[in-house]
């Protein structure tokens, strides 16, 4: 039993029209596009805004925050109690 497969050569895709719009009036709608891409990022911020305790930057210098509140609240007890006997339990 025989079955049909298609030709394994490439099929080269048909040539795209020349454009009818001049290469200047071309360059311009790119310059224009860009223009209001870079107005567009300007209205956005470019990182999300973050707490302090999750910014790492490597500063050998690094900021306090502004508020000076830890988040989420920082529930450890000043002094932690002592223990005494075996460290294993048994």
């Amino acid at each position: 039993m025989t079955t049909s497969r298609p030709d394994p050569s490439p099929i080269t895709p048909a040539t795209p029209e020349p454009s009818t719009k001049s290469q200047v009036d071309i360059a311009a709608d790119v310059q224009k596009g860009l223009g209001d891409s870079n107005k567009h990022n300007d209205d956005t911020p470019s990182k999300p805004t973050r707490s302090k305790a999750t910014e790492f930057d490597g500063s050998p210098k690094p900021e306090p925050g502004d508020d000076n509140v830890f988040k989420p609240t920082d529930d450890t007890p000043s002094v932690l109690p002592k223990r005494s006997g075996p460290k294993n339990g048994g």
